[in-house]
């Protein structure tokens, strides 16, 4: 009796299976490793400017990003998604007329929030996770303060080494994810900072890290040469 139990259970999960892998390719997905991304990814400067990718799967995206490590879970990335083309006009100038810019699916513009370093927003996150029961009263109160204490004295240069660090690792994660799904990427830190931060009327308040366009590459990106290995690979002391 046991056998036809077996046997509709195996058939349900080839089914699972083989509509997943439907789903997958329907939607252009090619299901790979974090390896095979890093082998096979290059940076796409040519897209196709009629392909849309939905605000379902855009916001899919970066929700899955923002569970990215980041100093102490102050969670201080921001993602400014750029998707008016006048504004998108505006901002090819000063990117140096990288076509991605007006030409990609989406435009991401990778901020780090300085406020994220204030006492108030590091106690609220930190109250969250106890509401949530991640951790007990005690850990909870230890691990605010440490990252009050931490932050409370440094200096504007450290602070955007904090923000720098911490919206790089949302960006390659948000890189990754976007790749995983079917669609090509290009980061760019070449536009004048200055210039975009007033067009799209950006305060002090954040610091720009970098552009990240996202969408359906219509020529492959060319292939680079990376250092071997053991070039880059130092044990306990680099020369």
């Amino acid at each position: 009796m046991a056998i036809p139990h077996f046997c509709a259970l195996f058939s349900y999960l080839l089914l699972l299976t083989i509509i997943k892998g439907a789903i997958n390719k329907n939607f252009g997905v090619d299901i790979m490793s974090v390896r095979n991304i890093l082998e096979k990814r290059r940076s796409a400067r040519h897209y196709d400017s009629s392909y849309k990718i939905s605000s379902e799967i855009l916001i899919s995206l970066i929700e899955s990003a923002s569970k990215s490590p980041n100093g102490n879970n102050i969670q201080a990335t921001r993602y400014l998604i750029i998707d008016d083309p006048d504004l998108r006009k505006l901002l090819l100038p000063i990117a140096f007329n990288q076509q991605q810019v007006v030409e990609a699916s989406t435009l991401i513009v990778m901020l780090g929030d300085y406020q994220a370093f204030d006492k108030d927003n590091i106690i609220k996150i930190h109250e969250e996770g106890f509401q949530a029961r991640f951790f007990d009263e005690s850990l909870r109160d230890y691990l605010a303060n440490a990252a009050i204490k931490y932050y409370e004295n440094k200096s504007n240069e450290d602070l955007k080494l904090e923000l720098t660090r911490d919206v790089s690792l949302a960006s390659m994660s948000l890189i990754l994810l976007a790749n995983e799904a079917g669609f090509d990427t290009i980061t760019m830190s070449g536009y004048d900072s200055k210039k975009l931060k007033a067009i799209l009327n950006i305060s002090e308040r954040y610091l720009d890290v970098m552009l990240i366009a996202i969408g359906k590459g219509t020529k492959a990106g060319h292939n680079t040469v990376r250092h071997n290995v053991n070039k880059i690979m130092y044990r306990n002391k680099i020369i």
